[in-house]
């Protein structure tokens, strides 16, 4: 889904006791807007939750939240996006005006590495002059001759960990009723993605944020998949498949990224298992997961679609399972039959964390 969208309006709903505004329906989410300022049918250009807009006139009104789109409540109305007037020429519903708007994805830090680009400066005098001829002249004047400490994800080996939200699709609960869905506990973490192969003969891993593959070990990543001992859980896969061709994706969790579970130390959880470039279905994948004993998000039931929208929007607000005393981030539903999956994030996590 583009963060900015030509959408049409689908449906419009009086707010209780409210006179100046009222809530419009879009896809699948509700936005308040003002009275009267649109009709159902009318195109408009709606911007997802979690971006940031530019600094501009009209967006004045979002400074105090930094420019950034989040869920709000208004009235004890849930508001999740923006809506506002189609930018200049001819739109048709579902094109994308991100770039025509200026939205970006907003990134918590720990999901963008930028600070793991170049190490630290050392404290003493003699590490700063290593440091600065380095980085600020090797590194400027011959920019290929030093070793980049990330590159782009490999997207070609596999896609990015980014499930697509329920109200971005509706019409799955449609097209996907009465197939039979896992649902597994959407843990607060930073995505991490680990690519295992053989290279003369020995294991190589490689270790990828969301949207990087990172080079240089220094970073949160690859402490957390060497504290764990990660890669004999990859061994265990190795050796149950048959094969070196194996990549993991999961969440990375604990005191590094705000420890919204409450745990001691830093923990990998799996939410995905490639063999061979092929994602396994997702209940063969909570079978050997247990099986084998290796970490993966907590399942929370199996069950039949047959669910309206605001059914399972509500069926998400639970306590989280690592954490009994916090709102558990949501639930990720993967079909067993084609792996069509999406995630339903819970309102009141949302709204607790001022996301």
């Amino acid at each position: 889904m583009n963060l900015a969208s030509a959408q049409r309006i689908v449906k419009i709903t009086p707010i209780e006791g409210a006179d100046a505004i009222e809530t419009a329906t879009v896809l699948g989410w509700e936005i308040v807007i003002k009275k009267g300022e649109y009709q159902v049918g009318d195109l408009c250009c709606y911007i997802q939750i979690d971006t940031i807009l530019p600094e501009k006139p009209e967006y004045e009104f979002l400074r105090d939240r930094k420019f950034r789109v989040k869920t709000i409540k208004l009235r004890k109305q849930i508001s999740q996006g923006l809506i506002v007037p189609l930018p200049a020429g001819e739109w048709k519903e579902g094109d994308d005006l991100t770039d025509v708007i200026g939205v970006k994805k907003y990134e918590k830090v720990d999901n963008n590495p930028t600070r793991y680009q170049k190490p630290r400066k050392p404290k003493t005098w003699y590490g700063r002059l290593l440091y600065n001829f380095k980085y600020n002249f090797l590194g400027k004047m011959f920019p290929g001759l030093l070793k980049k400490d990330r590159s782009d994800f490999p997207k070609n080996l596999v896609p990015i960990t980014d499930e697509e939200r329920i109200q971005n699709i509706p019409k799955v609960l449609h097209t996907h009723a009465g197939k039979t869905f896992i649902l597994s506990f959407k843990l607060d973490g930073s995505s991490i993605t680990i690519i295992h192969n053989k290279f003369l003969g020995r294991s190589k891993y490689r270790i990828c944020s969301r949207r990087f593959e990172l080079h240089d070990k220094n970073n949160d990543w690859h402490k957390v998949f060497t504290n764990t001992n990660f890669k004999r859980h990859i061994q265990t896969l190795v050796k149950y498949y048959g094969t070196n061709d194996i990549i993991v994706q999961g969440e990375a969790i604990g005191k590094f990224n705000g420890n919204h579970h409450g745990l001691k130390s830093d923990e990998i959880k799996l939410f995905n298992i490639f063999v061979n470039g092929k994602r396994i279905n997702q209940r063969e994948f909570i079978e050997v997961c247990r099986a084998n004993y290796i970490p993966h998000c907590p399942m929370y039931k199996e069950v039949v679609l047959n669910h309206t929208l605001p059914e399972i929007l509500k069926m998400s607000e639970i306590k989280d399972i690592l954490n009994l005393q916090v709102e558990a981030e949501g639930l990720v539903w993967r079909c067993v039959e084609d792996n069509l999956s999406f995630k339903v994030i819970n309102n009141k996590y949302l709204l607790k964390n001022n996301e």
